[in-house]
């Protein structure tokens, strides 16, 4: 049988459970968001678990590093070495179910491209993007554990807090003074700067605020809710955008969109004690919550499996659209295209991810303690323990955790290696020897651009085919020029990767094992018909509008334009009925949003956000009304 840990602080046992299920709901497009308009969960829960993880260490002059560093190894970096073989094991089988044939086999270079990710963001891949957190905290910690020891006489928690502050600010306009994406070795050390102050901070409050915290009745827990949610209200009003107290993709330090350093210190700070309060106010009444503990005990399963599950869930779905009945609007090319896919079409569905991401994780968990644990204890039986009888069960303990993983993995490795060779084609003559050269690596191998509408009027449309994708790395294309085209024009389509030019990437495809091929590709433009017809068949003159999204979000180099085709009405009130329905805000607040945020002329109406979640949600609506819809990317 497994072992049960319970928590006996149930305050942070509870708070560590909201913020992990804040983790998820943010990946899914918040089907929750509870309180997330005026408090976003990217304001504030990295930086909580980081002051959680503060508030449980305890270091100072006489703490062996050896024996911590030790401790930290097996609690943090086995589980993740662990769980991100699973997934990866798990990922090849997803990709096997939802590419086919279609399934490429792992490059040479493989293994340093994975090492270079691990020792940049902190994840191997994007379907274990969250468990970055866990290199950083890691970090984090040895460096506070380390200063504590060699500082502690002259350790003062509200002067290191400072200092700490003082770091935290420097990364934050480092970070918004340079390029995204151009950070690379520097990102592990500057995050660890930009947590500290949090790290510290959970000190303070277990030492100096806690107990005062605790001890205020239910009208000033109350108060302090409130008050923290009018300061954050207040400081809506003062920034160019509202969603800019939050910050986004803390692994890559991007995404700090408002004017102020201060602002993610702050934001962090707010939403903290917001939810630490109400936790104190509330948490009485699930603090035996079997359920909530084991949730909070596991938080480091849901942080890095989540993900893989919504991809499960998306097979599951995938399958019953292909072979059982068509699921409306579930886009199987593009599940195919990235392992951030969401069958967005209700917020009933967002739910759902939701579920799955939370309760997967714990159910990998509960079966995965279901082998380990009779594992450990055959293993420990079979040894005579003697006097290192604890040492022996601690490795023990970690060979069970890891042992099952590293299994499933290599099996699927080496069927992954089988097929390589099956692949390779027919084996060199005696004596000869492979070509030194490095194969080319085609970024626009699979790209297909297509042309619609009228001469004068037409518009572009890229798609890929992911199949013919060598290497494993995200690569996003833009047109230089993407509408009003006519016959005979001549476009270019660039590449970009992470969010730099495809250029800047041929170290790291070198690495692969890749030479780079630099030339963009060229096409011109043809079989746009003639102005006045219309090539959908319907009479010329119809009332057919084009509906612009635009994200111009600081977080990329590149603007991503999403263009949508529908027939629509160019009356106010038309489309000011539908932002209402599928944004689910009053119509009043719809009214007031469509005049600040879309502007019509003879042949569009253009929406603009530079809120990538928004540009998103709006995306979809028109998608769910039947738009037809084409992607590209322009400046």
């Amino acid at each position: 049988m497994s072992e049960r840990r319970d928590k006996s602080n149930k305050k942070f046992m509870l708070l560590s459970a909201i913020g992990i299920f804040m983790v998820v709901d943010h990946h899914t497009f918040t089907a929750f968001y509870f309180f997330g308009n005026v408090l976003p969960y990217d304001s504030f829960y990295m930086p909580m678990f980081v002051l959680i993880s503060g508030y449980f260490n305890k270091v100072d002059s006489e703490t062996n590093l050896w024996n911590y560093f030790v401790k930290k190894l097996k609690t943090l970096l086995v589980p993740y070495a662990g769980i991100s073989l699973a997934a990866f094991a798990i990922q090849q089988l997803i990709n096997r179910i939802k590419l086919g044939s279609g399934m490429a086999s792992l490059p040479s270079g493989y293994l340093s491209y994975v090492f270079k990710r691990i020792v940049t963001i902190g994840a191997y891949g994007e379907i274990v993007e969250p468990m970055w957190f866990v290199i950083t905290l890691f970090v984090t910690l040895m460096v506070y554990a380390l200063l504590r020891k060699f500082l502690s006489r002259f350790w003062n928690s509200f002067v290191m807090f400072a200092l700490f502050c003082g770091l935290h600010l420097f990364v934050v306009y480092y970070a918004k003074s340079v390029e995204a994406g151009s950070l690379t070795y520097l990102l592990v050390p500057l995050k660890c700067m930009f947590f500290l102050p949090f790290l510290e901070l959970g000190v303070i409050y277990r030492k100096y605020l806690e107990k005062k915290h605790s001890l205020l009745s239910g009208g000033p827990k109350i108060a302090i809710l409130f008050g923290l949610l009018l300061l954050n209200m207040v400081r809506t009003l003062y920034l160019p955008n509202a969603y800019d107290v939050a910050f986004d993709s803390i692994d890559n330090l991007s995404g700090f969109t408002s004017p102020y350093i201060v602002t993610p210190l702050v934001s962090s700070i707010i939403g903290i004690f917001f939810w630490m309060t109400f936790v104190e106010l509330v948490g009485k009444q699930v603090a035996e919550s079997r359920f909530v503990n084991f949730m909070s005990c596991n938080t480091f399963w849901i942080m890095g499996l989540h993900i893989l599950f919504f991809n499960i869930l998306n097979c599951v779905l995938m399958e019953i659209s292909l072979h059982i009945i068509e699921i409306r609007y579930f886009d199987v090319a593009a599940f195919r295209d990235t392992e951030w896919y969401f069958w967005g079409i209700s917020d009933s569905v967002k739910m759902l991810y939701v579920l799955v991401g939370v309760t997967g994780p714990l159910a990998f968990k509960w079966c995965f303690e279901r082998i380990s644990v009779p594992v450990n204890g055959l293993i420990t039986r079979k040894i005579n323990l003697s006097a290192k009888k604890a040492a022996v069960r601690g490795a023990c303990s970690a060979l069970a955790y890891v042992l099952p993983l590293a299994l499933t993995f290599g099996i699927l490795f080496g069927c992954a290696k089988a097929q390589s060779g099956q692949e390779s084609g027919p084996e060199l003559p005696m004596g000869e020897t492979e070509p030194t050269e490095a194969p080319e690596f085609d970024p626009f191998k699979g790209i297909v651009v297509t042309f619609s509408g009228t001469d004068g009027s037409g518009i572009a449309d890229i798609t890929r085919d992911n199949s013919e994708m060598t290497i494993p790395m995200s690569i996003e294309y833009r047109i230089d020029k993407a509408s009003a085209l006519s016959n005979g024009d001549v476009v270019t389509v660039y590449a970009f990767s992470d969010y730099e030019t495809i250029e800047d990437a041929a170290e790291e495809i070198a690495e692969a094992g890749y030479s780079l091929k630099t030339a963009p590709m060229t096409l011109t433009v043809s079989s746009l018909a003639e102005s006045g017809e219309n090539p959908g068949g319907e009479p010329a003159g119809a009332s057919e509008k084009r509906v612009y999204v635009y994200y111009n979000g600081d977080t990329t180099t590149v603007s991503r334009y999403l263009l949508l085709l529908d027939k629509l009405s160019d009356d106010r009130d038309a489309m000011v009925t539908l932002l209402t329905a599928w944004t689910h805000i009053e119509t009043g607040e719809a009214e007031a949003f469509y005049d600040s945020h879309v502007t019509m002329d003879e042949s569009a109406v253009i929406y603009e956000t530079e809120d990538s979640t928004e540009a998103y949600r709006i995306w979809k609506a028109f998608e769910a009304a039947g738009a037809e819809i084409s992607v590209f990317h322009a400046e």
